[in-house]
């Protein structure tokens, strides 16, 4: 007679399959926001201690599996009673003493690597050349100040590569998190505490990142570019933000900034506009993107000056009920801010 095969090892191997094809698809190290890849030093500890927790983890998979298969088909084969049914273990202080050491020794083994780590990322490494940046995070965008050099910059942290970046980072409202996929864990900013985290880049290039802990309405555009350069461009990018381009043309539009209700929010460096809430604009004709979520252009500019709530849900920055003519100005002035 021919045996049929359970339902229930179909259902074990069709599970299998689904694991094994999902983990493969997570297995791409090109992708901007993977966790997979180790283009930071930050990373690399991290993935030194992951490694270790899942061969462990495999070992002991191993091991209860078997001895839990073994268990079964030992049970089966040689019943213990006359009632065909195992001999009960209550009560066998050996067994119980064994199986709660176990856990223990195994809980250790995870905890020492786990809390090394976790010290070894809160402490800078000692490097003379180290870039020091406070990170602020607004509703819904990310300032860089860089305290030492006298600069700041929105949505973009540059960075010269194979250098450790010192980073203080906090949060002007609400609690947000930020995190670079490709260079470092995760990392709070709480209003009102200053949290600390460290990372490097090897190599030149753009690095996604994004805030990680929901935060409004705008969570979701809340991104942000880490751009690595070489030490000499980096030097002229720094050189760059500190001699911003002089001057206001048209005057209408400068005009209209430093008198209107924009100088109450926004920064731009060498006028009188000093504001703190909103993005420093400084540059803003240099950004790629205005509020990341349009690439910038005039007309995208002049879009988002007309109601920036339509344009992302959930900004601080009200529909001003801007003329045309207005808005033309400020879009002329803000293109020069290059």
């Amino acid at each position: 007679m021919k045996r049929r095969v359970p339902w229930r090892l179909l259902a074990g191997i069709a599970l299998a399959v689904v694991v094994i094809l999902t983990l493969s698809a997570c297995s791409a190290t090109n992708d901007p926001q993977t966790t997979l890849a180790q283009d930071g030093e930050n990373n690399r500890r991290i993935w030194d201690v992951y490694w270790f927790l899942w061969i462990l983890g495999a070992i002991v998979f191993v091991l209860v599996e078997g001895l839990l298969v073994f268990a079964i088909v030992r049970a089966r084969r040689r019943p213990r009673t006359a009632h065909g049914r195992p001999v009960p273990v209550h009560g066998n202080t050996t067994l119980e003493v064994v199986w709660t050491i176990i856990p223990a020794v195994v809980l250790v083994a995870i905890g020492i690597p786990t809390l090394q780590i976790l010290a070894d990322l809160e402490t800078t490494p000692k490097d003379p050349n180290a870039l020091h940046v406070e990170v602020i995070g607004h509703q819904f965008f990310f300032e860089f100040r860089y305290e030492d050099l006298g600069i700041t910059s929105t949505g973009e942290l540059h960075i010269p590569a194979d250098t450790t970046v010192d980073l203080d980072v906090t949060s002007a409202d609400v609690i947000h998190s930020f995190w670079v996929p490709r260079l470092a864990g995760k990392q709070d900013l709480i209003p009102g505490r200053t949290n600390h985290m460290w990372l490097t880049a090897d190599q030149p290039g753009d690095y996604s990142g994004q805030c990680a802990e929901f935060c409004g309405l705008g969570h979701a555009n809340m991104r942000f570019a880490v751009i690595a350069h070489t030490q000499s461009d980096f030097d002229a990018w720094v050189q760059q933000k500190k001699n911003p381009t002089a001057g206001g043309d048209p005057e209408a539009g400068k005009a209209f900034f430093l008198t209107g209700p924009c100088a109450g929010c926004h920064t731009i460096d060498g006028t009188a506009a000093h504001g703190q809430v909103g993005p420093n604009l400084t540059h803003i004709a240099s950004s790629p993107q205005i509020a990341g979520v349009l690439e910038n252009t005039p007309d995208n500019l002049k879009k988002w000056l007309a109601n920036p709530p339509g344009v992302k849900p959930g900004t601080i920055m009200p529909n001003l009920g801007l003329s045309p003519g207005d808005i033309d100005n400020l879009v002329a002035f803000l293109e020069t801010q290059k």
